[in-house]
């Protein structure tokens, strides 16, 4: 059994690590924590705190209720719990800022963000899109770090927030959240391509760079896989993953670890249980030794005898 690491002090190495300096700056990170279930609450909260403290979107993701193994759904479940206008909102308020307008004070959370920048400088709200869509074009339908057919939607959502108009885009918001993946509801919009197992990741990806490309600090994700290392289906009501479902969702981590480098500004924090841990190759066993690919990611090649190390990729807290 791996030595254990006091759940403070470890988050408290985590904050000032990461979170203070290393994600804000661009940088990004898959952390492993097998977590007793009575310090789960807790750890929950010393998170959401601290996070919301640096101004940073926190998402979660819990296998119990959503398919942990399915990428498509990965990406569903962190769409609905973001904001997509506000987001935008505050892209535009960016782009405003950055050209000399006055920005400061208006709230992103209040529809019309065109009409309160023009009520600031005292002109148009229509002189005010129109000048900024250069900008939307450059920064946002131009961006390389952005799959074309996300880009295109951001776009769409940040020339729509005028107060005086009805909103035209929610086929958009229900195309990002899964709610009507017909192609045909967004064809409108020039979007051509779906939501799908072999396109989520680059929307995964798009999203992460867009939210601190909004001005977040950047995204944490808390992915509470615990319900996968069950080998026996406990028959409560919740997901049961079989050892071929356990074996895609090992290779979806696996996956998100060699292509941190695509995840902008991110911390993904995956909460796990002891049964992770166990390196078993056999048929029963739900633990990472039945997908060496990831065990030999995760695992620490080079460790002290006598204490654990806090930033390790996988550490269990105590």
């Amino acid at each position: 059994m791996a030595h254990t690491i006091d759940i403070a002090h470890w988050f408290e190495v985590i904050d000032s690590e990461y979170l203070s300096s290393f994600i804000p700056e661009g940088g990004s990170s898959v952390k492993f924590a097998a977590v007793p279930e009575r310090l789960i609450p807790s750890l929950g909260t010393m998170i959401e705190d601290r996070c919301r403290e640096r101004d940073y979107l926190v998402l979660r993701l819990d296998a119990r209720n959503e398919r942990a193994h399915m990428p498509q759904d990965f990406f569903f479940t962190l769409a609905r719990q973001m904001d997509w206008r506000t987001l935008a909102r505050r892209a535009v308020l960016r782009f405003a800022s950055e050209n000399g307008y006055e920005a400061e004070g208006i709230d992103p959370a209040t529809p019309g963000v065109y009409d309160a920048i023009a009520a600031a400088g005292n002109t148009s709200p229509r002189f005010v899109r129109a000048d900024l869509a250069p900008e939307i074009q450059r920064h946002v339908f131009a961006n390389p770090h952005m799959a074309k057919d996300f880009r295109v939607c951001m776009s769409h959502l940040c020339l729509r927030e005028f107060a005086a108009h009805a909103y035209d885009a929610e086929p958009l918001l229900d195309w990002l959240t899964g709610e009507n993946t017909r192609i045909s509801s967004v064809r409108p919009f020039s979007i051509a391509g779906g939501i799908n197992r072999t396109t989520a990741r680059y929307f995964i990806e798009s999203s992460l760079y867009w939210i601190q490309n909004a001005g977040y600090a950047g995204t944490v994700i808390l992915f509470d896989n615990r319900r996968v290392t069950l080998s026996r289906n406990p028959k409560d009501g919740h997901r049961y993953y079989t050892r071929a479902m356990t074996l895609e969702h090992y290779e979806m981590l696996r996956e998100f670890i060699d292509g941190v480098d695509r995840l902008r500004s991110t911390l993904m924090l995956v909460v796990t249980s002891e049964e992770f841990l166990d390196p078993s190759p056999d048929r029963r066993s739900r633990g990472y030794g039945i997908y060496p690919a990831l065990q030999t990611r995760v695992m620490d090649d080079v460790r002290d005898s006598n204490r654990a190390n806090p930033v390790a990729s996988l550490v269990v807290l105590s």
